[in-house]
C-alpha cells in the first residue's frame, strides 16, 4: 500500500459525518460586504466504547485501566459541549470571503481543528475554498494503548494540514473536496509495555499523513427534498505499517427543508483494510463501520435573535456508529444525542 488512494468515511467517532453536514453546499457569498458567520452552542449525552482515544478537552472517552488487550472496550458516558462557530468577512466586489472557524463536520469527528481560509466565486466554474487547518484543542490518546493491568498514561495528539473544496463545479450540483493532515503523537510508546522488539513496536506507530478526497452530488426533488450520495477517498499513511490503512465507503444523505422544521437523515458504511499484520494479534486488521444519524432544525416562531442575528433555530441531533473489527480490541461504538441553538448573521 505504498501510494494507493482509498475511499473512506472514517473510523470510530469519525463516522459521525453520518449526521450529514458534509453533504451541505458552501453557502452563497453575500451580495454586500461586511462581517457574517454563525455560532451553534450545543450540549448533550455521549456514550462511547474505545480503547484508543483517551480524552478530548475535558471529556474522558476510554478507561485509563484495562484488564486485557484481547477484550472489547468498555463504555464511557459523559455530558459533552460543542461550540462550532465561524466568523467571516465578505468583499462583495470581488466575490471573495475570508473566514475563521470550526467546521461542523470536524467537531462531529471529535476533531477541534480550526480552519483559516478563503472562498472565491469564479463565475460559471463554481466556488473555490481553501483553508489551513490547525489544532484548536488537541486531543489526548494513550502513550501505549496496550498497557494492561495498570493505568495507562496520556499524551497529546495534534494535527495540522489543509483543505480544498470546489463546489458547484461548472454550475452543476457536484462538489469535490480534499483534506490533508499531518498527525503527531507527542510521546509514542505503542507496544513497549508488552516487551515487543523495536521493529515490532514501530509497526504500531500512529504518527503520519492522512489524505482524504470526497466527491458528492446533490439531487433536488422539488423545493423541499434533497438526496446526496457521497464517495470519500482516503489514505492513512502512518509510520507504523500495521496502522496504515485504506478503505472504501459511501454515505447517503436525505434533506428536507421546511418551515418551521428542516431535517437531515444519513446512513453510511465503510470497509477498511490495513497494510500489514499486527504484531500483537498476529493478523491483519479489517474493519466494517456503520453509521446512522438525524438532525432536526426548528425555526423559533417568536423571532428570537442574538445581537442582530437571523431568527435562531433549535437543533436536535442523534447519531449511532459501530466499528466492527476482526480484532476485538479495536471495536468501537458511539451513541450521541445533543440539543442546541443556531444563530446566523
Amino acid at each position: 500500500m505504498d501510494k494507493r488512494w482509498t475511499i473512506k468515511i472514517g473510523v470510530m467517532v469519525a463516522v459521525f459525518v453520518a449526521i450529514g453536514f458534509s453533504a451541505m453546499a458552501i453557502e452563497p457569498i453575500p451580495q454586500q460586504s461586511g462581517f457574517g458567520g454563525y455560532v451553534q452552542p450545543s450540549a448533550g449525552y455521549l456514550k462511547i466504547k474505545s480503547n484508543m482515544v483517551a480524552k478530548v478537552a475535558s471529556f474522558d472517552l476510554s478507561d485509563k485501566r484495562i484488564n486485557s488487550i484481547f477484550d472489547e472496550p468498555s463504555s464511557e458516558s459523559d455530558v459533552i459541549v460543542s461550540p462550532p462557530f465561524e466568523i467571516n468577512y465578505t468583499f462583495a466586489g470581488t466575490r471573495t470571503q475570508l473566514f475563521l472557524g470550526t467546521q461542523l463536520i470536524d467537531l462531529l469527528r471529535f476533531d477541534f481543528s480550526q480552519q483559516l481560509g478563503v472562498r472565491q466565486e469564479i463565475g460559471s466554474l463554481g466556488v473555490l475554498q481553501g483553508g489551513v487547518l490547525f489544532s484548536g484543542i488537541p486531543s489526548k490518546v494513550w502513550k501505549d494503548p496496550y498497557v494492561q493491568g495498570q493505568n495507562r498514561k496520556e499524551t497529546t495528539r495534534s494535527s495540522a494540514g489543509a483543505r480544498l473544496v470546489w463546489d458547484r463545479i461548472f454550475g452543476t450540483a457536484f462538489q469535490a473536496q480534499y483534506t490533508y493532515r499531518n498527525v503527531d503523537i507527542s510521546s509514542e510508546k505503542s507496544g513497549q509495555f508488552l516487551g515487543l522488539s523495536s521493529a515490532a513496536s514501530n509497526r504500531l506507530r500512529r504518527d503520519g499523513d492522512l489524505h482524504e478526497a470526497a466527491m458528492l452530488y446533490r439531487f433536488r426533488f422539488g423545493e423541499r427534498h434533497g438526496l446526496t450520495p457521497e464517495l470519500i477517498l482516503g489514505y492513512q499513511d502512518r509510520e507504523g505499517d500495521a496502522r496504515t490503512n485504506e478503505s472504501i465507503g459511501t454515505q447517503v444523505t436525505y434533506t428536507y427543508r421546511g418551515d418551521p422544521i428542516s431535517l437531515v437523515l444519513n446512513g453510511s458504511y465503510t470497509y477498511s483494510d490495513y497494510d500489514k499484520r499486527n504484531p500483537i494479534y498476529n493478523k491483519t486488521q479489517e474493519d466494517d463501520s456503520y453509521g446512522v444519524g438525524a438532525t432536526v432544525f426548528y425555526k423559533n416562531p417568536w423571532g428570537w435573535s442574538l445581537l442582530g442575528s437571523k431568527p435562531m433555530n433549535f437543533v436536535l441531533t442523534t447519531a449511532y456508529s459501530y466499528n466492527d473489527s476482526n480484532i476485538d480490541f479495536y471495536k468501537e461504538e458511539v451513541v450521541l444525542a445533543t440539543a442546541g441553538v443556531l444563530f446566523r448573521w
